[in-house]
């Protein structure tokens, strides 16, 4: 049987045989499920109010990549978290319980912790939340599920790691995104983007493990927002990253590789929207439909570079690290491009930012993209200043030609965003990444590559950009983009040095490691703001109710593949159980005379959706089960299934399950 699995495996995966050679690295990989309240919490992203949870289409998860330099001993932790963004206080919080309960060895410059970026998922655990336009509730429940399932992916992967074969492989990934702000990149000069075959990167770059010959995970880089689940939607979802993902994990699946985890990290995905029409709309007939065409392009591209035969990596693990303030960083003559020392800015919000990617939906109708600060109206300063306060003249100046609305940066007693960000530079083998919190744009990602290199040389044959990684903290863009002050420019905090600076601080690093003195700079850290929060109760996780039972509206008897299968059941606010519910959402189907889950709320083509109506003074509340089948969905028999935890008048909570009828699907039609 094991050899018959292992033939399937080559076959199917077509990578080199297991070499006989000392192996340099030992790893594994790991995954835990980190979704967040489904119902009544603002999304992370779009910055809307009302667009707030109503259930699922996919569950959310923490994948995690563990390395060990077999020589040297060093580790290298590397997650992709399908949230919108990561504060800093998970990675602070993570690193600190690894050095306790796992291994010293792990630090801020070795835990990476890079955030998918979905808009489509609850927010809420952000320390500066209370004047962040993305969320002004902070949830200390739902900050320690996605704190500790970060921390527990990276934890079961060290446990289980072994000696590990690690192979670089590239492909292009063909209609997956386009550039949504192509006046701002059009300002770059001519002669660098003849450099460059397109104005975005479409090349993929994947790290694949394995294990014995047989390959047990991935990890690969790709610039693109998921965004083709827009502000529309109310279910938590992975969007066309966690698509990639599903699919890639499920592939495997069918090949024996029941623990296969596929990360589809986040890059520099500033200015490539996956929505190819350019109108907030994307390939398919809906915005899931689109998610699944992006997420498959991805998946298919991520294939291609598996099935091939990859370089493999052989050298030692190295990385450095430091803290850097942004509010009022130096940029020397040598970087700043004007030929004296410059600074980067306190962080403010742009006239721009409120705009929004027009080519994403757009923002508040007050704002269009490209207001400088020869478009400042009095009253909307006005406003501004009575929401937050008003910019000093240094800042405005500083900032230019950005019109500032809200200058977060100047805020007192204390900034209203993290002004001290993480950077870090890591090597494995002849593999670089660049860590950083940020939304890089194209050629901004160009610039900062092109820089390492120049120091690296040889050194690194592959480089990647880790964007959205240990915190967040708006946009980068080239200071020609910026001049625009299109969106991702009115969304780079830090003024139009930004990227000069990161270049700066990343020629450093690049030497350091080149020299092989890596140095920790931590003589200035992030503020701690864990006194300051106001932690609030998940909404509706303490309705009190009686057992719900009712079938209100049952499947029908039979079903075509490809039809929708809907069942609607009496039902309680999921909050209630939260996050003691594997899933809200089972597809079973009958073997013999046992039932079996086949698909649950974590894939893509089941949702769940909660509703609550008011009727004469009585509220129903019910959920929605949905399983859109396909053309390779088996014939047989099925069933829906809900299951939840209610609590009693007595503050019992307890679990419920309601099985819808059961109902066959056929061959063909119905």
């Amino acid at each position: 049987m094991q050899f018959r699995i292992l033939s399937v495996v080559l076959l199917c995966f077509s990578l080199p045989l297991w070499s006989e050679e000392s192996p340099v690295y030992l790893a594994a990989m790991a995954k835990k499920d980190i979704t967040g309240p489904s119902v009544g919490v603002m999304f992370w992203g779009y910055a809307r109010e009302d667009q707030t949870g109503l259930g699922i289409h996919t569950r959310q998860f923490a994948r995690s990549l563990v390395i060990r330099d077999q020589n040297s001993k060093k580790l290298l932790a590397y997650v992709t978290a399908e949230v919108g963004g990561i504060p800093f206080e998970i990675q602070r919080d993570v690193v600190k319980r690894l050095q306790a309960e796992v291994d010293p060895g792990f630090g801020y410059g070795n835990v990476l912790i890079n955030a998918s970026h979905t808009h489509s998922g609850p927010a809420g655990h952000f320390h500066y939340s209370e004047v962040s336009f993305y969320s002004k509730e902070f949830y200390s429940e739902s900050y320690a599920v996605l704190r500790d399932g970060i921390f527990e992916s990276i934890r079961d992967a060290y446990l289980k790691m072994k000696p590990a074969e690690l192979t670089i492989g590239k492909a292009f990934v063909g209609e997956a995104g386009v550039n949504r702000s192509l006046s701002a990149y059009l300002a770059n000069p001519e002669l660098e983007r003849k450099q460059y075959s397109d104005n975005i990167d479409r090349e993929m770059v994947q790290l694949t493990v394995s294990v014995a010959g047989i390959p047990i995970g991935l990890v690969n880089w790709y610039g693109v927002h998921p965004t083709n689940i827009t502000f529309d939607n109310r279910l938590i979802s992975s969007d066309n990253k966690g698509i990639a993902s599903l699919l890639s994990e499920a592939e495997a699946k069918k090949q024996g590789l029941n623990g296969f985890v596929a990360i589809f990290a986040q890059a520099n995905e500033g200015d490539v929207s996956p929505n190819l029409n350019l109108d907030n709309t994307g390939p398919g007939k809906d915005i899931y439909d689109s998610s699944f065409i992006i997420g498959k392009r991805q998946f298919l591209a991520s294939q291609q570079i598996l099935k091939s035969s990859g370089k493999r990596l052989s050298g030692g693990i190295s990385f450095t690290q430091r803290f850097i303030d942004m509010s009022q960083h130096p940029v020397s003559p040598e970087f700043s491009g004007t030929g004296k020392i410059e600074t980067t800015c306190p962080s403010a919000y742009g006239y721009a930012f409120a705009a929004g990617s027009t080519e994403e939906g757009g923002g508040h109708f007050l704002f269009h993209e490209g207001m400088t600060n020869k478009n400042r109206r009095f009253y909307i300063d006005w406003i501004a200043k009575f929401m937050l306060q008003s910019p000093s003249e240094e800042l405005r100046e500083c900032q230019n030609p950005k019109a500032v609305l809200f200058p977060m940066g100047e805020t007192k007693p204390l900034p209203s965003l993290p002004q001290i960000l993480p950077y870090g530079l890591v090597l494995v083998g002849d593999l670089t990444i660049l860590v950083m919190p940020h939304e890089v744009t194209t050629m901004s990602s160009r610039r900062l590559k092109k820089e390492v290199q120049s120091v690296l040389k040889d050194k690194s044959s592959e480089i990647v950009l880790s964007g959205l990684t240990n915190d967040f903290s708006g946009y980068i863009t080239t200071p020609e983009e910026y001049s625009t002050q299109n969106y991702e420019g009115g969304h780079t905090l830090h003024g139009p040095q930004s990227l000069n600076a990161l270049r700066q601080e990343f020629h450093k690093m690049s030497l350091e490691l080149k020299n092989g003195s890596p140095t920790t700079l931590n003589a200035i850290k992030p503020l701690d703001l864990s006194d300051k929060v106001h932690p609030l109760k998940v909404p509706g996780s303490d309705s009190v109710s009686s057992k719900p039972q009712t079938i209100i509206q049952s499947s029908a008897e039979s079903y075509g593949k490809g039809e929708l299968v809907t069942c609607r059941v009496e039902a309680v606010n999921p909050n209630v159980g939260y996050p003691n519910v594997a899933s809200y959402l089972w597809v079973e189907t009958k073997e013999k005379s046992d039932w079996d889950p086949v698909r649950s709320d974590a894939d893509f083509d089941t949702k769940f959706i909660y509703q609550k109506r008011g009727l004469w003074g009585r509220a129903e509340e019910s959920v929605e089960l949905i399983w859109e089948t396909s053309a390779d969905t088996s014939p047989g028999e099925y069933r829906l299934v809900h299951e939840g935890i209610y609590l009693n008048k007595e503050g019992v909570r307890s679990p419920y399950r309601i099985e819808c009828p059961s109902f066959r699907i056929g061959e063909g039609g119905k």
